[in-house]
């Protein structure tokens, strides 16, 4: 009986890991380096990467952008993946504000959100690489997309990592895999 138990358990992980190899092609990302954003991170394809000013209630600031749109079918069921950084003035979030890092966080998402026409779904705290940080979700366009996200700072230097995909296929190894693959340099 142990042994019939084991052999299902052991024939279910061997067809699991194959599914799941079989739907994702990972040898096909490649990892990026932004040496003045001081990370690297995978992608499927090379990121274009665009630099804008904007003015915020501090002042303008350069926004730092690496954005990937492959062409969506089987192979990659998300529509973007974008990263974006830019360094407020120094000492504005001291590593011991917590509180205040928080709040920010909770007020991106939701401008995120509203931004692009659409809803909060969730939110929590989130790390990457050691660095705590927020995890958020937001439906748009009817809910018929969906938009996840990590943000976090360092320093005073905020990443805000984004997916957008159809919320059909919102669900998918590649949203995950590269909202995980930020690694500071």
């Amino acid at each position: 009986m142990f042994l019939l138990k084991g052999l299902i358990i052991l024939f279910s992980l061997v067809l699991s890991t194959s599914v799941w190899s079989q739907s994702t092609n990972w040898s096909n990302w490649v990892t990026f380096e932004s040496r003045d954003g001081a990370f690297t991170m995978a992608a499927p394809s090379e990121p274009e990467y665009l630099v804008k000013e904007i003015t915020t209630s501090i002042g303008a600031m350069e926004l730092h952008s690496y954005m990937v749109a492959p062409q969506y079918d089987d192979q990659n069921p998300n529509l973007m993946y974008l990263i974006e950084y830019y360094d407020y003035p120094e000492g504005t979030f001291p590593e011991d504000s917590a509180a205040l890092k928080h709040f920010f966080y909770e007020q991106t998402a939701q401008a995120t959100s509203y931004e692009i026409g659409g809803a909060l779904s969730y939110s929590s705290e989130s790390s990457v690489d050691g660095i705590d940080g927020f995890l958020y979700r937001c439906q748009y366009k009817n809910d018929t997309y969906v938009m996840k996200s990590r943000m976090f700072f360092v320093g005073d230097r905020f990443y805000h990592i984004k997916v957008y995909s159809e919320k059909e296929s919102s669900l998918n190894d590649e949203m995950d895999w590269y909202l995980d693959s930020f690694k500071l340099k």
